[in-house]
């Protein structure tokens, strides 16, 4: 099915443990296995929660502009979250160097 995927051009399919049982609710039982595994695209923002980083907003370079290109939310535990927090901290710019404001999903988080 994986491979499949790939072939259609998807970005990938969303799997649960075996061994977990259902939840309709997002757990860590659920996975998201990619089908394009590599690329750079460096941290132009983020959304806060209490003990870490709920989720990353990506770029990538057009020209010499960075521009918004996705957010990233799943496929860290509680501490990941709070290490990528503690690292983002250190070098957060309060000007953002994008040509075109980012335009922020809807969140529930703070």
């Amino acid at each position: 099915m994986f491979e499949h995927a790939a072939k259609l051009g998807w970005e990938g399919i969303v799997s649960k443990r075996a061994d977990a049982p259902y939840r309709s609710e997002r757990t860590e039982s659920w996975l998201k296995i990619k089908t394009v595994q590599k690329g750079k695209f460096p941290v132009i923002g983020f959304i806060k929660d209490p003990t870490g980083v709920a989720a990353l907003y990506l770029g990538k370079r057009e020209g010499k502009d960075p521009v918004y290109t996705g957010k990233v939310g799943t496929g860290w535990n509680r501490t990941t979250s709070n290490q990528i927090r503690k690292a983002l901290d250190t070098v957060v710019s309060p000007k953002s160097k994008l040509s075109k404001p980012l335009k922020k999903p809807r969140s529930n988080v703070g």
